[in-house]
């Protein structure tokens, strides 16, 4: 019998036959409610045991449970598809067509001062929204996530969320699928298509992206018409210049893709599959394009901090380019060195240490100033994350396993359990583990990176 208080649902009714039926029948559902909700919270229990998401296996590792979250979508009959770790965010997809955001840490406290004080902001972790987008069934691609708007592209059709509601702002049918996702960088959207090169598509196609000047402010005296004016100084380029169309402009990619383009500062990044980087730059009210070639296909998509960018290839090399900021602008090569195997897809980055996945042939440590090698593991496996102590895998027996990352000597080990969908984040330090049901958890390691990015690159 269910409990209420300190008696059964059945020893305290008879003690109330004065109460109406009504608040009998009321009583007797919070008693039932509550005994639901200690059955759920019991289910959960067991499924998480044994495994990270259970606070105390979490803390003897290093690691501290930041959240866990029941994403809301039909998991009887679809999957969780994709897990995207953004500044701030995390967006899940899920089979039957589900957009889900949920409240996260932010890369930047400076950015999300809620973070340490939320002034009735959503806490983190918290389900910020769901939305159902196009029809069931189709290719979904991963979500490009912007500071203030989401990029689906799902069969067809492209979506734009707005990031805060998960409202549908704008909806475009191509009539040809993408070759990957779509992504948000400044006040363009970047949509790969296979043979056609790159889409670019406004943010906000309903509000025009340039800010206009202010009026000068004057003292309101008349002007003696007969008094010399000095000379007007030239208008600045981006005042002569007429605003950039908001129309859909199509870009030579330079070659085939099928990776996501990467935001750079305010402009974007993509890797052809010959391995041909392309970044466009947004100088004044003029877009400057540098190419750099990388001389084989790439072994995964670049990673990019700042204006540093790591990017592997397909004949085992590991490079970082750096896009210039003075003296001439440019993609200009700090540093290259040989991998002894061509590595996994992902570059992950803890302060000074950069990791890469050799597959078979282990793990290896370099450091991002100087691409010096620090370290080798044998341990071989799929790379989830790295963080200012550890880095985090799954090993080849299909179990959890971490290397320390001053030297790379090996550490701990557990089960995943239900968690069984490997969420890879490049992003940020945190540990996200996934089930294909909708579990979400996000471990954040007790001791925190400082805050660092690459030296300035040098001028030319």
């Amino acid at each position: 019998m269910l409990a209420l208080g300190s008696r059964s649902v059945e020893s305290v009714m008879p003690f109330m036959p004065f109460m109406p039926c009504l608040i009998r029948r009321f009583l007797a559902g919070l008693a039932l409610a509550a005994g639901l909700a200690t059955l759920a919270t019991a289910r959960e229990n067991d499924a998480i045991a044994g495994t990270l998401a259970d606070e105390l296996l979490a803390d003897r590792v290093g690691l501290v449970r930041e959240w866990i979250v029941q994403i809301p979508f039909d998991s009887a009959g679809y999957r969780l598809q994709h897990i995207v770790v953004a500044d701030g965010m995390v967006i899940a997809q899920s089979g039957d067509g589900g957009v889900h955001a949920v409240r996260a840490a932010a890369l930047d406290p400076a950015s999300h001062p809620a973070d340490g004080d939320t002034h009735g902001q959503p806490q983190v972790g918290t389900l910020l929204w769901s939305q159902r987008i196009g029809k069931v069934g189709g290719p979904v691609e991963i979500a490009g996530v912007g500071p203030t708007l989401i990029a689906v592209a799902r069969d067809l059709d492209l979506y734009g969320l707005d990031s805060d509601t998960g409202q549908t702002r704008w909806h475009d049918r191509f009539g040809r699928i993408p070759a990957a996702g779509a992504m948000p960088s400044g006040n363009w959207v970047y949509v790969p298509l296979h043979s056609d090169g790159v889409l670019r598509l406004p943010v906000d196609p309903h509000k025009h992206n340039t800010v206009k000047r202010k009026p000068a402010v004057t003292d309101n005296k008349p002007v003696d018409k007969k008094q010399k004016l000095p000379p007007k100084p030239k208008k600045k380029a981006v005042e002569q210049k007429t605003p950039e169309s908001l129309a859909p402009f199509l870009i030579d990619a330079g070659g085939l893709l099928e990776q996501a383009p990467i935001p750079l500062a305010d402009g974007i990044l993509w890797c052809t599959t010959n391995g041909t980087l392309v970044a466009l730059e947004r100088k004044e009210n003029e877009w400057q394009r540098h190419q750099f070639l990388l001389g084989s296909p790439p072994a995964g998509p670049p990673r990019v901090r700042g204006n540093a960018i790591f990017a592997t290839t397909v004949e085992k090399t590991l490079v970082r380019i750096d896009l210039l900021e003075s003296g001439g602008s440019g993609l200009q090569l700090n540093w290259q060195v040989s991998l002894r195997a061509q590595s996994d897809p992902g570059v992950f980055l803890s302060a000074d240490t950069l990791v890469v996945s050799l597959g078979d042939a282990g793990i290896e440590a370099f450091s991002t100033e100087t691409g010096k090698f620090l370290w080798h593991s044998p341990l071989a496996g799929q790379i989830l994350a790295a963080n200012v102590e550890d880095v985090w895998c799954i090993d080849r027996t299909g179990r959890l396993a971490s290397l320390d990352l001053a030297d790379g000597s090996r550490k701990h080990r557990a089960n995943l359990g239900i968690f069984s969908l490997p969420v890879v984040n490049a992003t940020s330090d945190r540990l996200m583990l996934a089930s294909p049901d909708g579990v979400l958890v996000s471990l954040a390691p007790r001791r925190i990176a400082p805050a660092q990015a690459p030296r300035p690159a040098p001028t030319k």
